[in-house]
Formats: C-alpha cells, structure tokens, sequence
C-alpha cells in the first residue's frame, strides 16, 4: 500500500509538473500568434496602425493639435465599442452612460483607469500624449493587455480584440466647478486665486463674524461636484444634513491646526454665526490623493453649511 501511494504521488506530480511546463509555452505562442494576426488584420484592411513596445496597436483618426490633453487629475469621458476581429460586437459603452474616470498616477490608479482596456493609458502618458479631446482611436489589443476579467465565451482570453474608443470629453477639476455651477444656477459671490468658489445664501448683517481659533459647531451636507452624489452624511442616512464641530484655523499659509480640509476650513471664515453658504473647492483643497471613503482621489467637492456656536 506504501508503495502504491508513492507511485500515486509521484504520478500526480509528474502531470502537475507538465501542466506547469506548457501552459508557459502556450502562453507565449498565443503571444505570438495574437501579434501575426493583429498585423494580418491591418493588412487586410489598410489600417495604417502604429505600435507601442507592450504589444498595443493604434490608430489615432480626426487628430486636432489644439483640442485638450488628458492630465492627471482630469475626468476622462470615454465611449466606445469592442468588436472580435470577424466583427461580432462584444460590449459597447450605453449611449447616454459612457464611461467616466478620472486620471490617477499609478500608485493611486486603483479604480480610476479605464477598466475595460486598461491599456489606453500608454497613448495618455505625460509627455507623449496621444490622445486629445474630440479623438476617435482604433485600439488591436493582444490577449495579454485584455482585461482578463472580461473573458467569456464570445471572446475567450487568448484572441485579441479591437477596441474603437471616442473621447467624448476631458475635463479638468475647475471646468467641471464650473459645468456644476452653471447646471444648478448658482450666483458664485467670492471666487478666491485657490479656486474656492463661495455663494453666502444666509445672511444675518447683525451677526457676528467667526475667528481663529474658534471653535465652530457646523451643520453641513457634502456632495462630489462630478456626479452630484452625496457623500456625507451617507446617502442612505436618514438626517438631512451632519454635524460637527470645528477649530477654525488661519490656513493663509498652510492646513497646519485645522481640524477639517483646507477648503472646509476657509468657508467658515466667510461667515457670520448663523449664517448659511456654499462653498465649492478643487482637491487640493480637499482629499487630492484619495481615496477618502467615498471621495475619490483628485475630486472637487460641494458643501453647504451653516456656522453655529458651540
């Protein structure tokens, strides 16, 4: 028996071991064989695409040398279709929902790239972007720059994919301040050299005006200036608004001794006790290197606030 269950052991390593020893070459071949039909396919269709050192293919149409550049921080607005190369459509963005993200640097890249082929951040790299607002570009994707999660049975991992992508929109975080402003009609009434836009909707002439060093109970509702969402308190919380208390600080200089976010901080000075306002700022105001909870990295916020005393 001893020797039989050697015999089994050692035979079950022996096919573990072979597994082992082709998946790797299979993987390579199908390297290969991705990169032969990917430049058959341009061939066959006069698709005069260019290449980067991973392997990606690309072809860049209606280039526009002044439209915007994709910079870290912005919000990319992609649409775009997958195709098989017989041309049987796999996926396709909704028309009315494309797909939003915003630029992160790669240590903070974590939900914030294009998820569906990841891979478009080559032809965005600072320096040598190729991409502008307003491009169409035709992506030949091998096998190894897919995102795997999205293998299924009409398009298994190991066959490349063509990918054709409009950027619809590039929108830096004080465009989208102002997109926001402008679709909810606000009348901004301070725009501070920071960014901080600040609109007084309660206002008590009598009151008095709030100091360093105060400590500032606050009734407030926070809200991403992208979407609208609200992410304090929670959406699913039935208060309509939070509370806390502040030490308010003189940022002029630095956040040094604020117990909020610089530009929570700089909305209280420019109130009265009693009062109202809101107060809309850019992230590095903010949470720039998120994410913080709900709030992205890089996301302007929104909040409306009332100052009280302690």
């Amino acid at each position: 028996m001893k020797k039989q269950s050697i015999y089994i052991l050692l035979s079950a390593c022996a096919i573990v071991g072979a597994c082992e020893q082709t998946e790797e070459p299979f993987a390579a071949r199908k390297t290969k064989d991705n990169a032969i039909e990917i430049r058959s396919y341009l061939k066959t269709n006069k698709i005069p695409a260019d290449s980067t050192l991973s392997g990606l293919y690309y072809f860049v149409q209606n280039k526009n040398a002044t439209a915007q550049k994709p910079q870290i921080g912005d919000e990319v607005t992609l649409s775009y279709v997958t195709r098989r190369f017989d041309g049987v459509v796999i996926d396709s963005s909704v028309a009315l929902l494309p797909f939003v993200y915003i630029r992160a640097p790669e240590q903070n890249a974590q939900g914030y790239r294009f998820a569906v082929v990841p891979a478009v951040e080559e032809l965005m790299q600072a320096g040598v972007e190729k991409l502008r607002e307003g491009d169409k570009v035709s992506l030949f994707v091998p096998w190894t720059l897919r995102n795997s999660v999205q293998a299924s049975l009409l398009a298994p991992l190991y066959i490349p994919l063509r990918y054709d992508i409009v950027v619809e929109k590039i929108r830096t975080e004080d465009e989208q301040i102002e997109d926001y402003i402008a679709s909810r009609g606000l009348k901004v009434t301070e725009k501070a050299t920071n960014g901080i836009r600040f609109v007084k909707t309660k206002i008590l002439k009598d009151s008095t005006q709030i100091k360093f060093g105060a400590i500032v109970k606050v009734n407030y509702v926070g809200r991403l200036v992208s979407n609208g969402k609200q992410f304090d308190p929670v959406a699913t919380s039935t208060l309509l608004t939070s509370t806390l208390s502040v030490t308010l600080a003189d940022t002029a200089t630095s956040n040094v001794g604020a117990s909020v976010v610089k530009g929570f901080n700089d909305a209280i000075y420019r109130l009265k006790y009693g009062e109202k306002g809101i107060v809309i700022f850019p992230s590095n105001l903010g949470y720039k290197n998120g994410p913080k909870g709900t709030i992205p990295a890089y996301s302007p916020l929104y909040f409306e606030i009332e100052a009280l005393r302690q």
